[in-house]
């Protein structure tokens, strides 16, 4: 009987600790699930804006249609549907980019970026180009910081959930 017991014990130790490191591995994937997202919708969104300013130099169409023409990704796409579903409420371009770049999955600095091209739609052609090419250069630069810093991000996640989850199954052993 007491022999059952140690090894009863022993396993649910056991199993506790496997419970502890799976939950550390899906807490990594969460973190690094996040940066992931975040670098995505920097790509989809900075292409998509070089996108619309090749749209307006070469069509001449308005921003709304060339919005609602766009496949650009996940991201992307999303954002742009939100403007448009702005824009058929009533609400202002300028105002209805401002409030769909507020809902991005972007950083402050980024979301404030795609936020001040909202200022230069309404206006002249020139100036608009000169906006879209500017925003896409800095989400451009935005994703590159990001880049550089997510093989140092992983290793420092990775390190620190499996760290602490060792730690914790250690104690509880």
């Amino acid at each position: 009987m007491g022999l059952f017991l140690t090894l009863h014990t022993l396993a649910m130790k056991l199993l506790g600790a496997a419970l502890i490191l799976c939950g550390a591995a899906l807490q990594c994937h969460a973190l690094l699930g996040a940066r992931r997202q975040e670098r995505a919708a920097l790509r989809e969104l900075s292409a998509a804006l070089e996108g619309l300013e090749r749209g307006i130099r070469a069509s001449l169409m308005p921003l709304p249609r060339l919005l609602g023409q766009r496949v650009a990704g996940k991201y992307a796409d999303a954002f742009f549907a939100d403007v448009l579903a702005q824009l058929e409420n009533g609400t202002p371009l300028p105002d209805g980019w401002r409030k769909a770049a507020a809902r991005t999955s972007l950083g402050e600095r980024e979301q404030a970026v795609l936020s001040g091209l909202a200022d230069a739609l309404g206006g002249e052609e020139d100036a608009v180009l000169r906006a879209l090419r500017a925003a896409a250069q800095a989400l451009r630069g935005a994703l590159t910081e990001r880049e550089r810093q997510s093989a140092r991000d992983t290793r420092l996640v990775t390190t620190l959930c499996f760290s602490l989850s060792l730690l914790v199954t250690i104690l509880l052993i």
